[in-house]
C-alpha cells in the first residue's frame, strides 16, 4: 500500500484519469436513464420504474441487452471502417475530457531525505543555495505535472561527535519542497483549443459510419452532419475568441482561476454576466455539435430511418449513443468552465487572494470537483429539456440560422468584445498589470451594455434584412399523378 501511496503522489494525473474517466462513463450510462425520466416528466407520465428500485438499475439492463444482441453487419459494408467509425467516436470524447479544470490547484509540501543520492557536507557546514546536483535530486521527487512554488530548502544535518569520538546523530541531506499540481488529466496552455480540435474529429465518425454502411439513407445522414458539424464549428469558435481576447489565454484553468471574484462583494464574476450572449450561441453550438435534438438531422427518424447508424446493431450501435451522451458532458463542462466559473462557488476559493485557486486542501479540491459537476449535470439538464420541446428544424432552416444568424452574430460579438478591450486605454493597462489578471466591475458592464446594444441592432436588422428565399415552397407539376383530384360536388366537378 505504501508503494501504491508514493506512486500515486508522484503520478497524481494517473489517479485523477482513472477516477475521471469511471466517474465520466458511469455517468453516461445514467444519463440515458436521466433521459427517459425527462421525457416521461415533459410528458407527464412515470418513466421507467421496473427494474430495480425507482429504475435504477434500467442502464445495466440496457447494457445487457446491447451486449447479447445479435452483431449483425450487412453485406457490402466496408469491414474496417464499419467499425473504426463508433470506436473513433467514443475515443475523440475520452480524450477531450483531460483538460478540464475540475479541482482547481493543490499544493503539497513534502520533506525527503536525499542521502544516499547526494552526500552530506562536512560536518557544522550548511550550504544557502543548493549545488545543481541537489536540485537536481530535489526536482526529481516533483510529480510530472506539478510546478516548484520557490526554490527547494536543502537541509543538512551536520555530524555530531560525542567525549570520546563516538558519533552521536549520523549526518543527513534532507530537501523540503512544496510544489502544486493541477486537479486536472493534463494542464495545457492550449486547453480548448485542444478540446474544440479533438471534438471536430468526431465528424468523421459520423461520416464513415455513414459511408462504410453501404446504405442511402446512411450517407444522406453523414452528409448532414458534415454539412452542420462544419457549418456550427464557426460560431462556436468565435463565442469561444470572445472569452479568450477578454482574459488573452487558452487555459481553461486559468479562466476558471480568473472568474473566481465578485463584483461589488456579491455578484459572481462569472463570464455568463458579461457576455450573455455569447453563452446563449455557445449553448446553440454545443447542441449542434452534438447532433440533439432540434439539431439531430443526422439520425432523423422520420426521414433517414436513423440516419447514420441504421446499419448498427449490438455494441457498435450502442457506442454511438455513448459517444453523444460523453461528447454532452465534455462540451457541458467546457461551457460550465468558460461562462459559470467552473468550480468557482461562495466559500471554496483558496487563501491567497491573488491566486483563489490554490489551496492546501485536498478535500476542498474534491468538494470543487464535485460542485463542477453538478453545473455541469444541470447543463446536460438543459440538452434533454430542450430535446423534448423542441421541434426539429428543416434542414434549409437549419443552415440558415448557422450562415445568416449565429456567424455574423458572433462575428459582430467577436469585433465589440476587442472594441472594448482596446478602448478602455488606461484601465485595460491597470488591469494587464495586475498579477490577478481579472475582470473589473466596470468592464464588465461595458461587455454587458455591448451585448445589449448588438441585441438591439440584430433586432432592428432582421426587419430589414430581406428574408431568405423559401426553398420549399410548392411547385405546380403538369400532368403529375400527385396532382390533387377534385372531390365530387366541389367547384371544378362537372
Amino acid at each position: 500500500m505504501t508503494a501504491i501511496r508514493e506512486f500515486f503522489e508522484k503520478y497524481p494525473w494517473v489517479l485523477i484519469a482513472i477516477i475521471v474517466h469511471l466517474v465520466v462513463l458511469g455517468t453516461v450510462a445514467y444519463l440515458i436513464l436521466l433521459e427517459r425520466k425527462v421525457a416521461s416528466w415533459v410528458q407527464d407520465r412515470i418513466g421507467p420504474n421496473r427494474v430495480g428500485p425507482w429504475g435504477l438499475l434500467q442502464p445495466l439492463a440496457d447494457g445487457m441487452k446491447f451486449i447479447f444482441k445479435e452483431d449483425y453487419r450487412p453485406a457490402g459494408v466496408d469491414r474496417i471502417l464499419f467499425t473504426v467509425a463508433p470506436a473513433l467516436m467514443i475515443s475523440v470524447v475520452i480524450v477531450s475530457v483531460a483538460v478540464i479544470p475540475w479541482g482547481g490547484i493543490h499544493e503539497v509540501t513534502h520533506t525527503y531525505d536525499i542521502t544516499t543520492a547526494v552526500p552530506p557536507k562536512a560536518p557544522g557546514t550548511t550550504e544557502a543555495r543548493p549545488d545543481a546536483a541537489t536540485l537536481a535530486v530535489a526536482r526529481s521527487q516533483v510529480p510530472s505535472i506539478a510546478t516548484l512554488v520557490g526554490a527547494p530548502k536543502i537541509e543538512y544535518t551536520p555530524q555530531v561527535n560525542g567525549d570520546y569520538g563516538i558519533v552521536v546523530d549520523a549526518p543527513k541531506t534532507l530537501v523540503t519542497i512544496t510544489y502544486r499540481y493541477p486537479f486536472q488529466i493534463a494542464d495545457l496552455n492550449i486547453g480548448i483549443l485542444f478540446i474544440i480540435g479533438i471534438l471536430s474529429l468526431a465528424v468523421y465518425g459520423v461520416v464513415l459510419g455513414g459511408w462504410a454502411s453501404n446504405n442511402k439513407y446512411s450517407f444522406l445522414g453523414g452528409l448532414r452532419a458534415t454539412a452542420q458539424m462544419i457549418s456550427y464549428e464557426i460560431p462556436l469558435g468565435l463565442c469561444v475568441l470572445c472569452i479568450v481576447t477578454m482574459f488573452g489565454t487558452l487555459n481553461l484553468g486559468t479562466i476558471v482561476d480568473k472568474q473566481a471574484h465578485y463584483w461589488a462583494g456579491v455578484i459572481p464574476a462569472w463570464n455568463v454576466f458579461s457576455q450573455p450572449l455569447a453563452f446563449l450561441m455557445f449553448l446553440v453550438c454545443i447542441h449542434a455539435e452534438a447532433n440533439r435534438a432540434p439539431f439531430d438531422l443526422a439520425e432523423a427518424e422520420q426521414e433517414l430511418v436513423g440516419g447514420y447508424h441504421t446499419e448498427y446493431s449490438s455494441m457498435r450501435f450502442a457506442l454511438f449513443f455513448l459517444a453523444e451522451y460523453a461528447g454532452m458532458i465534455t462540451t457541458s463542462a467546457v461551457c460550465v468552465a468558460l461562462f459559470f466559473g467552473g468550480w468557482h462557488i461562495w466559500g471554496l476559493n483558496g487563501p491567497d487572494p491573488l491566486h483563489p485557486s490554490v489551496t492546501t486542501s485536498l478535500g476542498l479540491c474534491v468538494l470543487r470537483a464535485i460542485v463542477f459537476f453538478i453545473k455541469t449535470l444541470l447543463v446536460i439538464f438543459v440538452f434533454m429539456w430542450v430535446r423534448w420541446s423542441l421541434p426539429r428544424f428543416r434542414f434549409d432552416q437549419l443552415m440558415m440560422l448557422a450562415w445568416r444568424a449565429m456567424i455574423p452574430i458572433s462575428l459582430a460579438l467577436l469585433v465589440m468584445t476587442a472594441i472594448v478591450v482596446y478602448s478602455t486605454g488606461s484601465e485595460m493597462k491597470s488591469y494587464f498589470e495586475d498579477e490577478r489578471l481579472i475582470i473589473p466591475g466596470p468592464m464588465a458592464i461595458l461587455f454587458l451594455v455591448g451585448n445589449i446594444i448588438l441585441m438591439v441592432v440584430v433586432g432592428i436588422a432582421s426587419t430589414i434584412v430581406p428574408a431568405a428565399p423559401e426553398t420549399n415552397r410548392r411547385l405546380r407539376i403538369t400532368n403529375s399523378r400527385f396532382a390533387r383530384t377534385p372531390l365530387p360536388g366541389g367547384p371544378s366537378s362537372p
